[in-house]
């Protein structure tokens, strides 16, 4: 079976590609340059799900249980790159209050 299709689909899943590939290329070398650093690697898992979240949205039929479990895991992400957050503040002034 033969689908016809228009041009700019092809060119709006180029993009879709382009774009995951430069996202992909951009927290590779991220997690490289910070081997172990928590609030890194919590942060850009955060916003990769997060990013991950808009297309399938938008794609359809999402159920609702999966919508609220996902919302769930953004904000348990969140908390967890907060607690990084402040638990690295502690230590910078800690460190800096300490001669």
């Amino acid at each position: 079976m033969i689908v016809a299709t228009d041009g700019n689909h092809f060119r709006s899943i180029g993009g879709g590609l382009l774009v995951f590939g430069l996202y992909g290329l951009f927290f590779w070398r991220l997690f490289k340059g910070n081997p172990g650093n928590r609030l890194i690697e919590c942060g850009s898992i955060t916003l990769i799900v997060f990013l991950a979240m808009i297309p399938i949205n938008s794609a359809g039929d999402v159920p609702d249980w999966l919508f609220g479990a996902w919302i769930v895991l953004i904000i348990l992400l969140c908390f967890a790159t907060l607690f990084f957050l402040l638990q690295r503040m502690i230590r910078a002034v800690s460190r800096r209050s300490n001669p």
